[in-house]
């Protein structure tokens, strides 16, 4: 399935306590549990100031992949991506983001 970027959506995540790891992302009412990471990206030298240092996370829900950033220097978790299956959700506009995100292999 392709990724879709999208404009960045905020999400609430409960992480796990010792690894940092996503287990469930709450987003415009909706809840879903983290199934199994895919991959994950860490860009510690490479930032724009205005954002500082984050963790792509490439994930896979109990019904759909995503990509999920955490930006170090504000403490927020956002949606960057997501595949087909959630094409329908009301904040999936299909607005190119420069730098492009992680690909599912």
């Amino acid at each position: 399935m392709a990724m879709q970027p999208i404009v960045p959506v905020q999400a609430a995540v409960t992480a796990h306590w010792r690894t940092g790891a996503p287990q469930a992302i709450s987003f415009a009412g909706v809840t879903r549990k983290v199934t199994r990471v895919l991959a994950l990206r860490r860009e510690q030298g490479t930032f724009s100031a205005a954002t500082g240092p984050r963790t792509l996370w490439e994930l896979e829900t109990e019904d759909a992949a995503l990509v999920l950033s955490f930006a170090k220097r504000t403490r927020t978790w956002r949606i960057e991506a997501f595949d087909d299956a959630w094409a329908t959700l009301p904040f999936a506009s299909t607005v190119e983001v420069p730098g492009g995100v992680l690909s599912h292999a």
